[in-house]
């Protein structure tokens, strides 16, 4: 039996570098936002974190996008 993958919405992972600790770690602090439609294109997606990430006092530091999709027989 085939199995059919259907595609849910999608997650961005925006990570902010928040500095160093006292022992000279690095700070790193993540915002999620969800229910991003799965057929969003990358760039759209990469244009808006540009967008949240100018009007934050920290740098952006990485992008994750989590794809999410329903299994079903």
């Amino acid at each position: 039996m085939a199995v059919v993958s259907t595609p849910n919405a999608s997650s961005v992972k925006v990570k902010f570098d928040h500095g160093t600790d006292l022992n000279g770690d690095r700070i790193v602090k993540t915002k999620t936002f969800s229910s991003i439609k799965s057929g969003a294109s990358n760039e759209n997606i990469m244009a808006v974190v540009n967008v949240i990430a100018s009007m934050q006092q920290h740098t952006l530091s990485g992008t994750n996008r989590v794809d999410n999709s329903s299994l079903s027989e």
